[in-house]
């Protein structure tokens, strides 16, 4: 193994704002995965902590080049996803088998005329509400649930931390607009929405905008990491056209990495489907200042041939490559993804959205191993 010259937050840093590096930042997202690496079902990795926890540190153990934590388990682990999770979740031990992956399910929790709420209210009340007719829980309890996912999350971070680890961000702050109303709306009737009272969705996004930059705001105060997840797949030209993408996603996206930027806080974009159609767009966003990642859906090396000198990307190991495919054919995927990046081009490797929880073992290795054999500098 290579000796590293820079720390896993400088590694990191650096990458962001396209400054050469000792190594390429290594910043899969491990999940359910590290249950199957220690040999555990899914059932013990979703419903402990501490389980899950140890399972994780035990991967890093046997792969320590892996230096930046894309976490999220502390907001799908089983007390908490069933509480305030992002949906209606069948969970590994209870409606599903033990060595099962969670799922997380959507249907119509908001009518049309749930609109109101958040015209009157705000969003983050009708978030509220959205949480408890998903998880048919009282607002007591989506209240707990909450509380104990912050303080999970800060478990997280510090364990992290206290490994070495750089932190990919330090908290989630959902989705973009246009996606965080279809998934509550669900995805057919808000596309139908859209075309029938598209003036009203308008008005709506900005406030849903406004809450998540506010809320990006206080996470980084909290967490003390100046990097939010803010997810997308819905607005990807695979879904809606270049008119509607103008009209309902690109203003919103705009306007938040701007103020984020000037605020000095990095979105992490987690952008899955297929963004290929959109990507020049992102060369009006400010330079160095947000990461684009991507799920394998959207061809990488268009986003880097175009992006180039203007973003950090973030991915892309396919699930296939984890779970079908050989090892040999995963490491030839990681070394044309590495090498395609120059030092200074701000490539964080990694998995295309998670690593598959079925991922083959020697994949896995396979994964890691193309760092040391790539992805050195120095």
């Amino acid at each position: 193994m290579g000796n590293d010259a820079m720390t896993a937050e400088e590694r990191l840093v650096a990458t962001i704002n396209l400054q050469p590096v000792d190594r390429v930042v290594c910043a899969p997202i491990i999940e359910q995965n590290a249950g199957q690496h220690v040999g555990i079902t899914n059932k013990e990795f979703m419903w402990n902590w501490e389980t899950a926890q140890t399972a994780i540190h035990k991967l890093w153990e046997d792969y320590p080049v892996w230096d930046c934590n894309a976490y999220l388990l502390h907001g799908r682990i089983g007390p908490v996803a069933t509480k305030c999770g992002p949906g209606r979740f069948k969970m590994p031990g209870k409606e599903l088998e033990d060595n099962a992956q969670y799922q997380i399910h959507e249907f119509e929790t908001m009518t049309r005329d749930d609109y109101f709420i958040i015209k009157d209210k705000g969003w983050t009340e009708f978030r509220l509400t959205f949480l408890e007719r998903a998880h048919q829980v009282s607002r007591v309890e989506v209240l707990e649930g909450q509380q104990e996912m912050v303080r999970l999350r800060q478990d997280e971070i510090n364990r992290s931390l206290a490994r070495g680890q750089s932190l990919t961000w330090g908290a989630i702050m959902g989705t973009i607009p246009f996606d965080a109303l279809s998934i509550v709306r669900s995805m057919e009737r808000f596309y139908k929405d859209m075309y029938q009272i598209g003036d009203q969705i308008e008005e709506l996004m900005w406030i849903v905008n406004d809450a998540i930059i506010a809320g990006s705001e206080a996470a980084a105060k909290t967490t003390g990491i100046n990097r939010v997840f803010v997810g997308g797949v819905r607005g990807a030209g695979q879904f809606i056209s270049k008119k509607n993408f103008e009209r309902f996603v690109w203003p919103y996206l705009k306007v938040m990495v701007e103020q984020l930027a000037a605020k000095e806080i990095v979105p992490i974009l987690h952008f899955d489907a297929d963004w290929t159609k959109n990507l020049e767009y992102f060369l009006d966003l400010p330079k160095a200042k947000f990461v684009l990642e991507l799920d394998s859906a959207t061809d990488i090396f268009k986003a880097h041939e175009i992006l180039k000198g203007h973003c950090s990307i973030k991915g892309d190991v396919s699930p296939a490559l984890f779970t079908v495919a050989s090892p040999s054919e995963l490491e030839e995927y990681a070394k044309k993804l590495i090498t395609t990046f120059r030092n200074g081009e701000g490539l964080m490797y990694s998995s295309g959205c998670n690593m598959p929880m079925n991922a083959r073992h020697e994949n896995v290795k396979a994964f890691f191993d193309a760092v040391e054999k790539y992805g050195r500098y120095n």
